[in-house]
């Protein structure tokens, strides 16, 4: 299994996305150091935007799309909605094993306790804020959506990029959560498209 996974990308399309995900990363790391904190603070104090991006943040929830694609699927066997089911399902997954493994203190323990940083292996609310399922599980969905309907792309990204961005001004995950939480969400849709048109 461990060797399809890898002989399903490309050489060239790594070397191709080699750069672009090292200078992502390399901003979440910049984003750790010098700008999550700061962001955080901001948006703990200032809340107007708050009930605007309460009702954005729902639509982050990956069960609306498990569950939707999922009996799409068994009913009329749409492969499309078999492609959004793995690639949610599959950005999910990596991402809640990474939360456990490197537990990140949520911005809430910054505010109550001055905790930043990490305590590893958790499974409390608290401590799994790296990376962020909301951002994944959006764009995830952007690119498996984007490769259906491409006319659509730009506002499928947008909406993307609201409900990525709801996490940091409600304060529940950092800005590097969604950077690497978003980039999870694509890696993972490209990986299950890959596949698909494999088959």
């Amino acid at each position: 299994m461990i060797n399809s996974i890898i002989k399903s990308f490309k050489k060239e399309s790594l070397s191709q996305k080699a750069l672009p995900i090292f200078l992502y990363l390399n901003f979440a790391l910049i984003s750790y150091f010098f700008i999550d904190k700061t962001i955080a603070l901001y948006f703990h104090r200032e809340k107007f935007l708050n009930p605007f991006f309460e009702f954005i943040t729902f639509f982050g929830r990956s069960e609306l799309y498990l569950v939707t694609s999922l009996l799409i699927f068994l009913i009329f066997k749409s492969q499309k909605a078999k492609i959004v089911f793995l690639s949610v399902a599959f950005s999910g997954i990596l991402t809640d094993i990474l939360k456990v493994i490197v537990g990140r203190y949520r911005p809430d323990m910054l505010f109550e306790k001055g905790l930043y940083g990490f305590d590893w292996f958790h499974i409390k609310y608290e401590y799994i804020s790296f990376p962020s399922g909301h951002a994944a599980t959006a764009f995830s969905l952007f690119v498996a959506l984007s490769s259906f309907f491409p006319r659509y792309k730009i506002a499928l990204f947008i909406l993307a990029s609201l409900i990525a961005f709801s996490r940091v001004e409600l304060n529940a995950h950092y800005l590097s959560d969604i950077i690497v939480g978003s980039l999870i969400g694509v890696l993972s849709a490209e990986f299950i498209l890959k596949r698909a048109k494999k088959n």
